[in-house]
């Protein structure tokens, strides 16, 4: 009894210090990277709004669910030196504060709305979603399709997805490790580990294509309790925003590039159950279904990407904006 005594007291032990040392970690965090953005009540929560760049339309930019604002740090810069370009935060990651529950693509898009409506940001939008974000992006242009001349779905999720045998075990696999993953954080386990540069290979891959000025402020989104219990939030939902997206409808001929992400590694932490040729076909198939949904689209193949074209190949999302934003604007031109 004395031995268990002393290594339940040990552990708890071990387990004080490294809460404490997490939440010092996160005090410290939010003193040394403030948000570089406006901070926008969209009734009852706070989100994270960074616009740059001068013109119309705006183009707004719609992260993936592992990613917020700093995730389009390579093609933000790039499109603000033709047009207004807007990337945020969604409730729960990065600098925006947790939102209310369930986290349906329908909420998100909702939030949106009152995002850019509070912060007097107007349309026209050209939307640009990437993998979960592409959910967002249709269910907020569906409710505002007024608003929406243009969208870029960068390697966007497909609202039959899990109805995949290949997409199942892969996300099933992610969602299993979320609450063990969430534990490790309150301990400061993950603080502790990349205090040592060890990260895991996605995280280091999408690190090191970053300016080296960016890198310590994504570890810090990385390391907030709350972004893992926001993960699995939206990853919870998910079932429910695909019916939601399912309902959508067609875009009509809504301008539309597909993004598709064809390089040799598409996700380097692959879970072992799946077959990486299977999932291949299986997403390259979805991707080519995408492209159905307007009658006015094109696909584009990154050939050199994983699933974060944004990292990888920057220079095609940020040619495929250009493109809508110059559509747009003969367009509006010719209205006059």
């Amino acid at each position: 009894m004395r031995i268990l005594k002393w290594l339940f007291g040990t552990i708890l032990l071990f387990a004080l210090i490294g809460a404490l040392y997490q939440i010092v970690g996160l005090v410290l965090d939010r003193k040394e990277y403030p948000p570089p953005g406006q901070m926008v009540d969209v009734g009852g929560h706070r989100l994270h709004l960074y616009c740059v760049g001068n013109g119309s339309p705006t183009v707004v930019l719609e992260a993936a669910a592992p990613g917020w604002s700093l995730y389009w740090s390579l093609v933000q810069p790039e499109v603000a030196k033709v047009t207004r370009v807007c990337a945020y935060d969604r409730a729960g990651l990065g600098w925006s504060e947790r939102g209310p529950l369930p986290r349906t693509g329908q909420r998100m898009a909702r939030e949106l709305h009152q995002l850019l409506t509070r912060a007097g940001i107007s349309d026209p939008y050209i939307l640009v979603g990437h993998s979960l974000g592409g959910f967002v992006a249709r269910l907020y242009r569906q409710e505002h399709s007024h608003a929406v001349v243009g969208l870029v779905l960068v390697d966007a999720g497909h609202e039959l997805e899990m109805r995949q045998t290949e997409f199942r075990a892969f996300a099933n696999a992610g969602h299993a490790m979320l609450p063990v993953i969430r534990a490790m954080t309150i301990l400061g386990i993950p603080r502790f580990l990349a205090s040592f540069d060890t990260l895991p290979p996605l995280l280091v891959r999408q690190e090191e294509k970053v300016p080296e000025a960016i890198r310590p402020v994504l570890r810090a989104g990385w390391l907030r309790t709350g972004y893992v219990s926001t993960l699995a939030d939206e990853g919870y939902a998910l079932m429910e925003t695909l019916e939601q997206v399912r309902h959508s409808g067609s875009l009509g001929d809504l301008p539309l590039v597909v993004v598709t992400a064809t390089g040799p590694v598409w996700w380097p932490d692959m879970p072992g159950q799946v077959n990486p040729v299977k999932f291949r076909k299986m997403w390259l198939d979805l991707q080519q279904d995408l492209t159905k949904l307007s009658s006015n689209s094109r696909q584009v193949l990154a050939e050199q990407s994983s699933h974060f074209v944004q990292f990888d190949q920057p220079e095609l999302i940020i040619t495929a904006i250009r493109g809508l934003v110059d559509t747009a604007r003969q367009k509006s031109t010719a209205k006059r």
